[in-house]
């Protein structure tokens, strides 16, 4: 999905009205109205006791517009209370703004007040903002800058509309101050600033609702930035299965990896990719190997010979190249090690012609003996913060080590003719030909083994014959959405839990999954 500045937004609200009849007050509807089902959704999870009101501010322009489409929704499609605290009273209004304040139902609560206090709130509000939007200039007025500061303040769950308050949409920075939200609903196109400096720590989730924007005027718009991906840029590699499949036409991965040292990490990967749809999975571990308790029988195991050590080594090559001719794609590394006599193990799957992902372990042999990569299609690498720093010294690239993640990413995928997946926060992911953004993920993914997880969401895609760029743009946001759904929150979510999330983020994304 593209992401564009302000003035370019601006203009194609602009051409909707004018040229293809689009009435603003439908635009508006149109925004209040996904935005209330994005919050819903939101809220869905919560306990009972997190949610006993929503309140919304509501500036004087469309971002407050907007806030009294979203009051009305709420208060129709719930029973939960809603409170409206606007800059100014109705009268002042204009345009559409003062038509939908003035369609609120009589149970939405509206205050209109000079000074509001973190006394005015308590446990289970959820806050909306529509106090600013992507037009406001600084310095911020009052009461804007207090009641951000409020907001932020407040220990509550926020929700902001369009953009977070105050913060630039061009370049996400702040002079001031800007509203710190767990969610941000873009209405049309998400904005440049949302990726760039502080935006995407200040944007939280990511949702965009689309207000009917001919795609046609979109078209026309120049790439400003990398794109964002977000759940519709997904829907297409979800669509309908055929009714006659079976599991050699869904496509057969093989995961390796394993160690001494890690010897469950490949089950995460394997059990990852079968949950993601790939019809027949094989785990392929060192015969020395500890034994792990198996959890998904429907995995098939392969204990390969390995000299004694729990590593792959030299003798491992014979059977593996076996099995790698009954599959379509190949993950490895997840729990590998990086014993020496892997080395030359590591070396043969570098040369095999089949889609192939390397991860964890693989990614570090890769690094301490660069010449044994092999740059061959459908190739890719999945690199955290550490181990792309060691990636672009292997491979001379050492001036970019400080450069931008974006640019690192660009580099690399260039220099070794590879897909790069960067993981991290907003996961960048390039090809020699095209870079983008992930839109989706949580602080639930901070857990160990959540890698390896995204290696079999990954692998599966790489197993149903996509491009290496298209899969690992799909694993890449269905992960994500993982650690957005987890049930166990934040905190006490851990990579086994995973696996089991991935029917229902992809549930999410599309009816046919």
């Amino acid at each position: 999905m593209k992401t564009v500045s302000v003035s370019s937004m601006r203009s194609l609200d602009k051409r909707a009205i004018e040229e293809a009849g689009i009435p603003s007050e439908t635009l508006m509807e149109r925004a209040g109205i996904g935005a209330g089902e994005f919050i819903l959704e939101y809220v869905s999870g919560f306990s009972a006791r997190h949610l006993r009101r929503f309140v919304l501010f509501a500036g004087k322009g469309n971002n407050g517009g907007d806030a009294y489409v979203v009051a009305r929704y709420l208060c129709e499609k719930t029973d939960i209370p809603v409170k409206l605290f606007p800059v100014c009273p109705v009268e002042e209004l204009s345009g559409d703004a003062k038509l939908n304040a003035g369609r609120l139902p009589s149970d939405v609560s509206m205050e209109v007040r000079k000074d509001i206090s973190a006394e005015d709130f308590r446990e289970g509000d959820v806050i909306i903002d529509g106090l600013l939007g992507t037009g406001f200039k600084e310095p911020l007025k009052p009461p804007y800058a207090e009641w951000i500061s409020l907001i932020n303040s407040l220990e509550l769950p926020v929700i902001s509309l369009d953009i977070p308050s105050g913060l630039n949409g061009d370049n996400g920075n702040f002079s001031e101050c800007a509203v710190s939200a767990d969610m941000t609903i873009c209405m049309g196109l998400p904005k440049k600033g949302f990726l760039c400096e502080r935006g995407s720590e200040q944007c939280g989730l990511l949702r965009c609702v689309d207000i009917g924007i001919p795609q046609t005027f979109i078209d026309k718009i120049p790439e400003e930035s990398p794109e964002l991906i977000l759940s519709p840029d997904i829907k297409k590699y979800l669509g309908r299965v055929a009714w006659n499949s079976h599991k050699n036409s869904m496509g057969k991965l093989l995961v390796i990896g394993g160690s001494r040292l890690y010897p469950g990490a490949p089950f995460l990967t394997a059990g990852a990719a079968i949950r993601s749809g790939a019809g027949l999975v094989f785990a392929a571990v060192p015969a020395s190997m500890p034994p792990v308790m198996q959890k998904n029988f429907s995995l098939i195991p392969r204990r390969i010979c390995d000299g004694g050590e729990g590593f792959f080594d030299e003798s491992s090559i014979s059977k593996i190249e076996s099995l790698i001719k009954q599959v379509d794609a190949v993950a490895a590394g997840p729990g590998l090690g990086t014993s020496h006599s892997t080395v030359p193990f590591m070396e043969y799957l570098c040369g095999i012609n089949k889609p192939k992902l390397f991860d964890a372990d693989a990614l570090n042999i890769i690094s301490e003996n660069p010449s044994i990569f092999k740059s061959l299609p459908n190739t890719v690498l999945t690199p955290h913060l550490g181990e792309m720093k060691r990636l672009l010294k292997a491979f001379k690239l050492e001036k970019m080590i400080d450069a931008d993640r974006v640019e690192q990413v660009k580099a690399l995928a260039s220099e070794i003719g590879a897909v790069i997946v960067l993981k991290g926060f907003r996961s960048v992911i390039a090809s020699h030909e095209k870079t983008v953004i992930n839109g989706s993920g949580s602080p639930a993914l901070s857990t160990a083994g959540s890698g390896d997880v995204l290696s079999g969401i990954i692998g599966a895609f790489l197993a149903r014959k996509i491009s290496a760029f298209e899969a690992a743009v799909a694993g890449t946001f269905i992960h994500g959405l993982c650690g957005e759904l987890s049930p166990f929150g934040v905190r006490g979510t851990i990579a086994d839990d995973l696996p089991a999330l991935i029917p229902e983020a992809m549930k999410t994304i599309s009816p046919f999954a």
